[in-house]
């Protein structure tokens, strides 16, 4: 039996190959990897399969040997870092890592034989033979493979710059090679993965630009493998569609063998005489020696453009061996040729500024960047005719594929969806004639009459093709393939296939042996297809669900409903079954994501006291999804059934029976919720707030004062003083400032134009934008006012008029375009809007402002700048603080006006600094929080309360200790709190506004979180509702 023992790495040292890697860290960096293990194996080894993400896991071969070891040791906490085998190593099944990073490597001393390999990030080092039944796919650039006695595989794909080192030959019947830059069958273009791999095993809709490795879905292609089946097609079906003329060339130099050997094939036709081709930005003509119809010889040549790049004419000219008059009489007496020598010709031009330049010899002194593209390009072509010839050799067999697949009658049933015929229906309308499905532009043209002319049937499908070289248009760099329909001929309907290399040249036939357009067409067509008609059946099986639901939902009584009448006499028997299964199961599901969360605040707990290793794996866990997801479209539909009567008691019964549910409407409220923010409690119970992004044309005010939101359309902005008894509100031409809202005014100001106190230099103009009220706050006194939009913030009174606050200080560097300060940069401007005089206004992103409860000082700061505390009194920086995150996002004083917090921001995750305000001398803060975006927040004595990117809002005293959360779903954009902190309101960006209520009854059983507060109603403002549903 083979022995197995877990040991340090070091250990084992003096085992691994001098050349590997593991070694040479162990020789140079011995602490680096001091605590990591190896799992030593001395023995030949025969296991089902062996995952390296996961090599100890229960069912695996490495776990039972090490249970079956007669001194069993425990094994590992960790996995180990090196799995090696002292003997020979077979695998029944998979070798596979699902991760590409953060896996255990693998050495083996003897031969592995494996069926399937799907490998990345680590170390795969064979000293004997490699044997793959199937498919070796080496991904990513931190990979490395090394085989010592010579590798053999089916199928041999390397991506993404994977490291292969392999020692005593490759025998691989299919080799796709796209990181070591050898020649092989990927060389020229990814679309062989097509003829090689099975459809389903694509990932998404692809021009194939970036290679196979950006064409699959490796976690598909493992997963297959894993369970023991293959993503490749039969061998014998890949030589099927793709013979190889691999005896046409000799080699790959630019001769005069084989540029006769490319003009004499079958790709020239005798009758033609040319034949054009093209692959990416590269386009070709074989020519054959003939006279032309001006009477010109034209000699055997092959003309190469890279786009604007490069051209490279390589011809075969005949020189006699015998020049002058005697030779030529003697041959035309005698009726014989006269004997000649074939030599080559070869000369390049280049292109400046996408015009050509002279022709040059193409020779040894030629620059070398001119012969590395010549080769290139050549190379390229000896691909396309190999490929070409072995097509015409073998009868056009993928052509004929091609034929078979997309039928007239495929293409016009799929054409005559209502996605062609509905929404997309205009060949001749920009905004109506396609859409691009991921890299593919996909349109349709149904029979007509356009212009008195008539058009057939017709389906475009176009990708962008490289780059524009100058002098092109901006969308001409796009290749295209089009398929017409004959139906106007004698005999059934045929489809012509077409294909252009740019939009502005002519749509050709698209030739017979052009393998990788063909593979490329076959492929995309069956992914846009299945994407398009599966949408549509989706949309189907929708709309009927939708009008089952429609027919199922009703209530057995309607309003007024009397106090004593049970739910039963409302709500059929069948909503009052789902409303026990809603409700169970709302249960079980937040108790189940409350343990998970209990379970990791303990964990970071035992971290932050030393208990626990701080490097060691987080547990997992198989959170489970919220089952009311299924049932998610009847509730909604009863919701808005119930929102149609406007009815309080009827409100009250349809949320005891069914309380929200956010994770169940997650999709729902990423697509079609509406922003909401700011958002503001009046001590009377209304609530005022603004939906819709402050940018957008549909932000509106409303006011809740019932059961149906009331829209406020004269408001442009609004904002309440720190002592709640002011507010400031715009109507787009101005400020005022009320006591209270609605009230007495209190003072006129103006609104900025966004150039105010910007240098005359940098040329940026006033403009709309620069009136725009994203946010307002009024002084206590109605005399002043803090208003902030993209073109900065700023201090506006009566008296002194707008005074900028942020940015202050611009540098416009040198001169250079490249040296100034971040307000010079392109990003952070913004055109004017239509009809306003043209330039460019300052708009900048993640700008935020705060002010100090005893109006003394204001924080703020944007995307580009540090974090920056201002005397409210004159505007005078006081104070900057560093940020511990990428970009400054939000600000925020404590209750009492003593303390201060910045949020810092990257992606979705933020880091949240506290500051004591009379800190000067404090430049870095002290860390909080490392997890939360923070996007909104409020004040009560002693606490703050923030919300965050993913839907949570959480509390924090003043010295920064976590108290609870509360998930409310997606992220939250406002939060308000009653003086008494008995009430919160939360907005979010899905369009919620949920009003929650503290309660000492414990913790809300449908609420995810550890808040003392409770939900009690949630208005819903989605954009695909006719009107908000108040739940």
């Amino acid at each position: 039996m083979p022995s197995l023992r877990f040991v340090p790495l070091a250990d084992v040292a003096h085992l691994l190959p001098a050349d590997s890697w593991i070694a040479k860290r162990l020789r140079d960096d011995p602490e680096g990897l001091a605590d990591e293990t190896a799992a030593w194996i001395t023995g030949d080894m025969q296991w089902p399969e062996l995952h390296l993400d996961t090599p100890l896991v229960a069912d695996g071969g490495l776990h039972h040997l090490a249970q079956t070891q007669p001194d069993a040791a425990p094994l590992p906490r960790r996995a180990p870092y090196l799995v090696l085998i002292e003997g020979n190593l077979r695998i029944d099944g998979a070798l596979t890592a699902s991760d590409t990073d953060g896996t255990a490597n693998l050495v083996v001393l003897g031969s592995l034989q494996v069926q399937h390999a799907v490998i990345g990030g680590q170390l795969v080092y064979v000293q004997g033979a490699l044997t793959v039944d199937e498919l070796l796919w080496g991904h990513y650039n931190h990979g490395d493979l090394q085989v010592n006695g010579g590798l053999t595989a089916r199928v041999a794909l390397f991506t993404d710059e994977y490291h292969v080192q392999v020692a005593g030959g490759e025998q691989v019947e299919f080799l796709l090679d796209e990181a070591c830059g050898v020649p092989s069958l990927a060389e020229f273009s990814a679309e062989v993965a097509g003829l090689v791999f099975a459809p389903e095993f694509f990932d998404g809709i692809d021009d194939g630009a970036d290679g196979i490795g950006a064409l699959l879905s490796r976690d598909r292609v493992v997963e297959a493998v894993r369970a023991g089946e293959s993503p490749l097609r039969a061998s014998a079906e890949i030589t099927a569609d793709m013979p190889l003329a691999s005896d046409l060339f000799a080699d790959e130099a630019i001769s005069v063998a084989n540029i006769l050997a490319a003009v004499n094939s079958p790709i020239v036709t005798h009758k033609e005489k040319k034949a054009p081709g093209w692959f990416g930005q590269t386009d070709f003509s074989l020519c054959r020696r003939h006279v032309d119809a001006d009477g010109d010889q034209r000699d055997d040549n092959v003309f190469i453009t890279v786009w604007k790049t490069w051209d490279f004419y390589l011809s075969v000219e005949r020189e006699p061996q015998r020049k002058g008059l005697l030779a030529r009489l003697a041959a035309a007496v005698l009726r014989r040729p006269i004997p000649f020598i074939e030599v080559a010709t070869l000369i390049y031009r280049g292109y400046t500024e996408g015009t050509p330049d002279g022709w040059k010899v193409l020779d040894d002194e030629a620059p070398a960047e001119a012969r590395e593209a010549a080769t290139r390009a050549w190379r390229g072509v000896l691909d396309y005719v190999r490929l070409a010839v072995g097509q015409s050799r073998a009868g056009y067999p993928l052509y004929h594929r091609l034929q078979a697949e997309l039928t007239p009658r495929r293409i016009e049933q799929f054409t005559s969806l209502p996605y062609f015929t509905e929404e997309y229906n205009d060949w001749w309308d920009s905004d109506k004639n396609g859409e691009w499905h991921g890299d593919v532009w996909v349109g349709a043209r149904q029979p007509c009459l356009h212009e008195g002319e008539p058009y057939g049937r017709a389906l475009k499908l176009s990708w962008e093709n490289g780059e524009p070289r100058p002098g092109d248009d901006s969308d001409d760099a796009y290749g295209a393939y089009q398929l017409d329909i004959d139906e106007a001929r004698a005999g059934p309907p045929v489809v012509e296939f077409k294909y252009t290399q740019r939009q502005s040249e002519a749509r050709t036939t698209l030739p017979r042996g052009a393998v990788d357009h063909i593979a490329r067409l076959l492929r995309i067509y069956a992914q846009v297809e299945a994407q398009i008609q599966g949408a549509h059946e989706q949309q189907q099986a929708h709309q009927a669900e939708q009008r089952r639901i429609e027919t199922a939902v009703h209530l057995l009584a309607t309003p007024p409903l009397a106090d004593d009448l049970p739910d039963s006499a409302v709500f059929p028997v069948e909503l009052m079954l789902l409303s026990g299964q809603w409700q169970s199961g709302g249960e079980t599901y937040v108790a189940a994501i409350r343990a998970h969360q209990f379970a990791m605040t303990a964990r970071e707990q035992e971290r932050d006291d030393g208990a626990q290793d701080e490097d060691e794996d987080e547990p997992t866990a198989d959170l489970p999804e919220d089952p009311r997801k299924a049932s998610a479209p009847t509730v909604l539909q009863l919701a808005r059934l119930v929102n149609r009567h406007a009815d309080e008691a009827l409100a009250a019964r349809f949320r005891q029976r069914f309380a929200f549910a956010p994770d169940a409407y997650v999709r729902t409220a990423a697509k079609a919720g509406q922003f909401i923010g700011p958002v503001y409690l009046l001590a009377d119970g209304r609530i005022l707030a603004r939906i819709g992004p402050s940018y957008s044309e549909s932000a509106h005010w409303v006011q809740i004062d019932g059961a149906v939101p009331t829209s406020l359309p004269a408001l442009q902005g609004l904002g309440r003083s720190a002592d709640g008894s002011c507010f400031a509100q715009s109507d787009g031409i101005h400020i005022t400032t009320h006591q209270g809202f609605g009230g007495a005014q209190i003072a006129q100001l103006p609104l900025p134009r966004g150039n105010e106190g910007i240098p005359e230099s940098m040329g940026l103009v006033a403009g709309s934008l620069g009136q725009r009220c994203d946010e307002i706050i009024p002084f206590n006194d109605g005399q002043r006012v803090l208003l902030r939009n993209p073109t900065g913030v700023y201090l506006v009174s009566a008296a002194h008029g707008v005074q900028r606050l942020h940015p202050q200080e611009f540098d416009e560097g040198d001169g250079d375009a490249d040296d100034g300060g971040p307000y010079t940069w392109p990003k952070n401007h913004q055109d004017a809007a239509d009809g306003e005089p043209p330039g460019s206004l300052l708009a900048m992103d993640m700008l935020h402002m705060a002010l100090s409860p005893d109006e003394r000082f204001i924080a703020l700061g944007d995307q580009d700048s540090a974090h920056i505390l201002l005397s409210a009194q004159d505007g005078r920086p006081l104070r900057t603080l560093s940020t511990q995150s990428s970009y400054p996002h939000h600000a925020r004083f404590s209750h009492d006006g003593t303390r201060l917090w910045f949020n810092s921001c990257h992606l979705y995750n933020g880091i949240t600094i506290a500051t004591p305000v009379d800190a000067a001398g404090d430049t870095e803060g002290t860390v909080v929080d490392t997890q939360w975006r923070v996007y909104a927040s409020a004040t009560l004595p002693g606490m703050v309360v923030m919300g965050d990117a993913s839907g949570y809002v959480h509390a924090m005293d003043d010295e920064g200790s976590t108290l609870w959360r509360h998930h409310v779903g997606s992220s939250i954009s406002a939060i308000e709190a009653s003086g008494d902190g008995s009430t919160l309101l939360v907005g979010s960006y899905g369009g919620y506004l949920a009003v929650l209520q503290r309660t000492e009854t414990g913790l809300d059983p449908y609420s995810i979180g550890t808040s003392p507060y409770m939900e009690v109603r949630r208005w819903i403002f989605w954009d695909n509702e006719p009107t908000p549903l108040r739940w």
